[in-house]
């Protein structure tokens, strides 16, 4: 599987990121073909730029849940081209390495950060402002969308993460319900938690319990970036 990031751009080509990345990154990153790779470890990942699209401001102010300012996706809107960074690698520190190669196409022209794989989008000055270093459940939110249809309420992007979703019968009520998935991812990530199919989860000693059953994402299933190669956990209530 890929991890997928768009980043609209103001520059319209190739050659002009190519020269924004010489201008204000060249001690730290090359941009060559359509790789973008880190001097100071080597670290890379795949580009690609493609042509302005129509639906790029309403894909952000959805994937932002309507909390993008109108100036930002005015500006969105008003993109030249469109980068795809992609990368075959999951996982808390991959992404942190990702993380670096945002952060320089934004210096270099990006206009906001959409995760392809989960749909969750953020405007440029945004993205800005998190610390993800210092505030572990907005990295985990940041990434990581959260909804829900007849059926049930349900996580999409976890596989950014290189661990599976999680979903609950939509008879939990929808507050309680994203409580205990945002706990329940935040928990696999964080503290690196073995969970296994069969087993059970609470939020507390006191509180309902559920059992786990790892399958495959049927919810998401042919949906080329939102499937999780990983599976899903549907948490059961007993």
């Amino acid at each position: 599987m890929e991890v997928v990031v768009c980043i609209p751009l103001v520059l319209e080509s190739h050659d002009a990121f190519r020269d924004q990345v010489l201008s204000v990154a060249r001690d730290r990153f090359l941009f060559a073909g359509q790789i973008l790779m880190s001097i100071v470890n080597s670290a890379a990942v795949k580009c690609e730029i493609h042509e302005v699209d129509p639906d790029m401001a309403l894909a952000f102010e959805l994937g932002a849940q309507q909390a993008i300012p109108e100036n930002d996706l005015a500006a969105i809107a008003g993109h030249r081209s469109v980068m795809y960074l992609i990368t075959d690698r999951t996982g808390l520190t991959e992404l942190h390495q990702l993380h670096t190669f945002i952060d320089v196409t934004l210096e270099c022209g990006g206009l906001g950060v959409k995760f392809e794989n989960s749909g969750v989008a953020h405007s440029l000055s945004s993205w800005q402002q998190k610390k993800f270093c210092e505030n572990n459940l907005d990295l985990l939110q940041s990434h990581v969308m959260l909804t829900g249809d007849e059926d049930s309420f349900y996580s999409t992007g976890m596989h950014i993460f290189g661990l599976p979703d999680a979903a609950v019968p939509a008879s939990i009520e929808n507050r309680a319900a994203a409580r205990l998935l945002t706990e329940f991812n935040h928990y696999r990530i964080f503290e690196a938690a073995q969970v296994k199919d069969g087993q059970t989860f609470s939020l507390a000693a006191d509180a309902p319990r559920f059992r786990l059953h790892l399958k495959e994402d049927e919810i998401n299933a042919g949906q080329e970036c939102f499937v999780n190669p990983y599976g899903r956990f549907l948490l059961e209530p007993l």
